[in-house]
């Protein structure tokens, strides 16, 4: 980021204005992913909202739990690996598939049978939820997962799931072809 900032401020280089540059250093690869504007974007859209410092938490919609639940909640205790969901999917078991990520990010990539719920908008789905089937939610990373599994938790819902790792890890560990972010 120092570099675009330097280049952008001289003036000097081509910019990545549109595009995302990906380092991984234990492959030692740089990868080029190409973003398109949003015109609905509160940052960078038609008509942009944000024009001042916000908490990036509340913009994002990111609860952190709270200390007590934090204490009555482990989180290893409802993550499933990549691998053990693959089997699943593989297997044809029952399940609701939730992607707790915002539209945008859905639009990048998804996992086949998923359902978008949006954790910004996640309250207004879980009317719509079974709490006696199996439930498997994942994000990008598995934080948000983990977040909206604590809000079903608390509303009595037992059979449930988050997939460590988010959708990136899954990208990583079972389907490389797939667009990462």
């Amino acid at each position: 980021m120092a570099t675009e900032a330097i280049k952008l401020i001289l003036g000097v280089g081509e910019p990545l204005v549109g595009r995302l540059m990906l380092y991984d250093s234990l492959r030692m690869s740089f990868r080029d992913v190409k973003i398109r504007k949003d015109p609905q974007c509160e940052l960078c859209g038609d008509h942009p909202t944000v024009t001042e410092l916000i908490d990036y938490q509340t913009f994002c919609a990111v609860e952190l739990p709270s200390a007590a639940q934090a204490q009555t909640f482990d989180p290893a205790s409802v993550e499933i690996s990549a691998a053990e969901l693959k089997s699943l999917v593989d297997q044809g078991a029952p399940m609701t598939l939730l992607d707790v990520r915002e539209p945008h990010e859905w639009d990048i990539t998804h996992l086949d049978n998923a359902r978008l719920t949006p954790l910004s908008k996640f309250e207004q789905y879980i009317s719509e939820l079974n709490p006696e089937e199996e439930i498997y939610l994942y994000c990008y990373k598995g934080k948000r997962s983990l977040t909206a599994l604590q809000q079903l938790k608390e509303r009595g819902f037992k059979n449930l799931h988050s997939l460590a790792g988010g959708i990136d890890g899954w990208a990583v560990a079972i389907d490389p072809d797939m667009p990462r972010y």
